[in-house]
This record gives structure tokens, sequence and C-alpha cells, in this order.
């Protein structure tokens, strides 16, 4: 894999092979050392010719098996991931927004085990022995904010992920929203969730 860029300050034309953009679930050096500092034209990714589908991700495994689907064929798998994402992010020609707005949190386990003594059923995905990654969704819906407004942005409905704009909403304005939803999950939850869009 391969990461071409354009150095703001210079117009020079980079490339970075991928293990020197320190990759990480929604991470990389551009979201640090590197924020600001580039655009990037393109990227080139080495795809597996074996097709190893990974079915225990969000809610792809329960769509399969509500289709009668056991063993997707690569075409079926991605169909219900387009379904999936289609059910519950907004279209971006109707409704103005950027997709997933926050990154999901890793926390100690003692994190986890604190909600689950008010709240049993808190969904979490493992990382390892002593970490656990809870959807901020699931966070930012517990604190009351699925389908509010502030000002004319939103959270979206379906998806509480993401912000949307519900008609002339600035930049201002979402930024305004981000540090709301952030400060009542912080208030509700003492965790703190970070934007994973960058803010310029």
């Amino acid at each position: 894999m391969e990461v071409e860029a354009v150095e703001i300050a210079t117009g020079k034309l980079v490339t970075f092979a991928g293990g020197e953009c320190g990759y990480g679930y929604r991470d990389s050096r551009f979201k640090h050392e590197w924020k600001n500092r580039f655009f990037i034209t393109a990227v080139t990714y080495r795809l597996s010719d074996t097709f190893h589908p990974q079915l225990d991700y969000g809610n792809i495994r329960r769509e399969l098996e509500a289709k009668g689907i056991t063993t997707p064929t690569p075409q079926q798998l991605r169909q219900v991931i387009v379904d999936i994402r289609r059910a519950k992010l907004p279209d971006p020609e109707v409704e103005g927004n950027a997709g997933s707005f926050f990154v999901n949190p890793v926390v100690p386990r003692a994190t986890l085990q604190r909600i689950q003594a008010e709240y049993a059923q808190v969904p979490f995905y493992e990382i390892d022995s002593t970490q656990v990654k809870i959807p901020a969704g699931w966070l930012i819906e517990q604190c009351g904010w699925k389908g509010r407004s502030l000002g004319p942005a939103g959270v979206h409905a379906k998806q509480a992920l993401v912000l949307v704009n519900r008609g002339g909403a600035t930049g201002a304005d979402v930024v305004r929203l981000c540090e709301a939803v952030k400060a009542d999950v912080m208030t509700r939850f003492d965790i703190e969730i970070c934007s994973e869009v960058n803010i310029v």
C-alpha cells in the first residue's frame, strides 16, 4: 500500500509507503504530526486474491442470516454492507454530512464495568484483556442527542455518530454541536469522545 499526497507548503508531490503512515483504528500520522501538512490525492491498496469475509463487525452477520445466507459471496456481502449503510446514513445529496463524525472510544474494562452497573446492555467490542471499545453512537444516544438539533446543525435520527446540516449550517455551527455532544458524553459517562473529522 502507498499514499500519494501534496505537501501544502511547497506544492511538492510526495509518496509514502503504508508502513510510514502509522495507520490504526481511524487514525494515522495525518491526524497528528502531519495534520494540515498534506492533501492526500491517491491511495494504492494491495488486495488479497482470496476472499476472507469478516462477518462479526456491526450487524453484518445478523443481516446475512435474515436473508438466509450463511456463506456469502463477495457480491452478496458487498450488497448487505451497502444496504446497512443506506439504512443508517443520510444521502449527502439530500442532507449534508461528513459521515461518521466521532471515533468509538477505547476504554479500560473498569470503565465498562462502571457503566454496566447502570446500563446492563451497553454494547462493546473486545480489544484485549484490559480494554474494550464502546460505540460512541450508543453513548451519544443515551445522552438524548439522537435526532436533536442545535441551531441548523443536528445529530442524525438513525445514526447518532453522524452530524448533519439541517440547512444553512456553517462550520462553526457544526463545531458548536460537536462540542456540546462531547461535553454531555463526558458529563454523563466520564468518557472523552474524539471527532474523526479533521476540523480546520
